[in-house]
C-alpha cells in the first residue's frame, strides 16, 4: 500500500526566536532540500503531534506555507526532543522532488503471530522498520511481514520481505526481523519464569 501524501499547516517564523515560539504552543522548525533556500517555518505544536501519531514520520508530507499557493512536498527529516520532557523542540523537513529517490524508514506490520501462538511458539520481533530507497510516489506505508508459517526455531531475515516494485530495502538482508521461540526458551531470554500464552517482543 503506497502511503498517501499527508498535510500540515506552518508558518514563516523569524530565526533567532526558538523560545518565544515554544512559549507561544508552536515548534521552531526548517524545511531545506531539492532547489530550495533554507527557510525557517514553525508549526502548531498540536499539530504537529497529531501528524506523527498518523505516522506522519513515515510518510510524505505537503505544506502548506502561510498563504503561498505552492506546497511543497516534503518529509521528516529529523525531530528532536527535550532530553529530559521528550517534548518535541524541532523539526526538519526535507523537500523532495518526484524525479528524484529518496531514503525513509517504513515500518513493518507483523500478520500472523496469533498462528504462531497456535502452533505452540513464542513470536519475538526485533525489527519494526527499515529503511528503503525509492521515488516518493513509490513510498509504502508499511511492508508485511507474513509470519503465520514460521515454526518453532525459525527466523525470518530481510531478505525474505516481499517488497513492492521500485523499493529498495537498504538494510542488510541477514538483519533478522522475528524468531519463532519455544516459550521455555523465551522466558529464558527475558529473565523470567514462562507463563502460557506469554508473547515476547
Amino acid at each position: 500500500m503506497v502511503a498517501e501524501a499527508l498535510s500540515l499547516a506552518v508558518e514563516p517564523r523569524a530565526p533567532g526566536h526558538p523560545r518565544r515560539d515554544r512559549a507561544a504552543g508552536y515548534v521552531p522548525a526548517v524545511m531545506y532540500g531539492h532547489g530550495i533556500a533554507p527557510r525557517a517555518l514553525r508549526v502548531e505544536s498540536r499539530e504537529l503531534l497529531a501528524l506523527l501519531a498518523r505516522g506522519g514520520a513515515h510518510h510524505l508530507v505537503q505544506l502548506a506555507v502561510g498563504g503561498d499557493p505552492e506546497r511543497p512536498t516534503v518529509v521528516i527529516k529529523e525531530v528532536q526532543h527535550h532530553p529530559v520532557t521528550r517534548a518535541v523542540v524541532h523539526v526538519d523537513f526535507q523537500a523532495v522532488s518526484a524525479q528524484e529517490r529518496i531514503h525513509a524508514d517504513v515500518p513493518l506490520h507483523v500478520v500472523g503471530e496469533d498462528q504462531v501462538a497456535k502452533a505452540g511458539g513464542v513470536l519475538q520481533v526485533l525489527l519494526h522498520a527499515v529503511r528503503v530507497s525509492c521515488l516518493p510516489a513509490d513510498l509504502p506505508e508499511r511492508i508485511d511481514v507474513p509470519v503465520a508459517g514460521l515454526a518453532t526455531g525459525q527466523t525470518l531475515t530481510v531478505s525474505a520481505l516481499r517488497v513492492p516494485d521500485g523499493v529498495l530495502v537498504l538494510n542488510d538482508g541477514g538483519e533478522v526481523v522475528a524468531h519463532a521461540l519455544a516459550p521455555r526458551t523465551a522466558a529464558a531470554e527475558e529473565g523470567r519464569p514462562a507463563t502460557p500464552g506469554a508473547t515476547a517482543e
